[in-house]
């Protein structure tokens, strides 16, 4: 054995995604040329609180300009296929499912009818798609629509140029795939009509992949604090609580957006849970 053997690194990482797929555009740049993972970023960017510091109790009255968790997780009804990236996002973290972005043209595009005959409009497909993602749409055929306003409140023209500009998405259809946590995990050009079954199996695939890394995450986060937490409709999201008196909490997600609970909203599970965190602070 030579002395100066180089150890060999697999390129293409634990999850067996090259590097040019796995990376985050927001934070990354192009082709991930950071070298740090989303998911170390996002914990980084967090602002993190360790559970000791925790404001259990509050000599001044708590945050009232943020809005109540009640709100923010009602919002309006959602969508088959959404429309905003922020709220994609967001919902994913929150349930924990990858994002999947269809780039599509919806009018002018045969591939694209295709695709949504064969696959995407399927009850299968949508059976599994609304159990293991969030899906996003961006469809070129709203260039047309004048007036109507997207992300942010951009226009369509400038929401769709710009979202095929991030994701360098050449051509309808285009399909990527980005972990909860907005990792770029895969990207799928184009389609084969009758190669439903194989199409799909890639996205399974790339959202297994997700899940793993999601998993991953969590376990950082948990250990900065965060948890996930249900209310009574048994909704999710994942944050951290920041304050606590007498029943009135001040919570955040990683993203570092702020709310505001009661513990008598939340489930019995996560009442307990204060319950037993209280009792070791010696809190009545």
């Amino acid at each position: 054995m030579k002395k100066n053997a180089k150890k060999e690194v697999n390129p293409f990482g634990p999850t067996g995604i090259p590097k040019e797929l796995r990376a985050n555009p927001e934070v990354d740049g192009p082709a991930g040329e950071a070298g740090v993972d989303a998911a170390q970023v996002s914990v980084a960017l967090a602002n993190h609180t360790k559970a000791e510091n925790i404001m259990w109790t509050d000599p001044d009255k708590m945050d009232q300009n943020i809005p109540e968790l009640q709100k923010l997780l009602a919002g309006p009804k959602r969508e088959v296929w959404l429309k905003s990236e922020t709220e994609a996002k967001r919902l994913a973290i929150r349930e924990g499912k990858c994002v999947m972005i269809w780039f599509t043209d919806s009018v002018r595009s045969p591939l694209c009818e295709q695709l949504s005959e064969e696959l995407f409009g399927q009850a299968d497909f949508g059976d599994w798609a609304r159990d293991h993602t969030i899906r996003l749409m961006v469809d070129q055929s709203a260039l047309m629509a004048r007036g109507e306003k997207y992300d942010k409140e951009v226009s369509a023209q400038e929401y769709v140029e710009t979202m095929k500009k991030k994701y360098k998405a050449l051509g309808s259809p285009t399909v990527v795939v980005l972990s909860p946590q907005g990792e770029l995990l895969a990207k799928y050009r184009g389609y084969t009509k009758g190669q439903a079954e194989f199409f799909w199996g890639q996205l399974k695939h790339s959202v297994n992949v997700g899940e793993s890394e999601y998993q991953n995450w969590m376990k950082k986060l948990e250990k900065q604090g965060y948890r996930r937490w249900h209310d009574k409709q048994d909704r999710t999201l994942v944050a951290r609580l920041v304050s606590y008196h007498k029943g009135e909490m001040v919570m955040v997600e990683p993203d570092g957006n702020r709310f505001r609970t009661k513990e008598s909203s939340l489930s019995r599970a996560d009442q307990d849970w204060i319950e037993a965190e209280k009792k070791k602070r010696g809190i009545q």
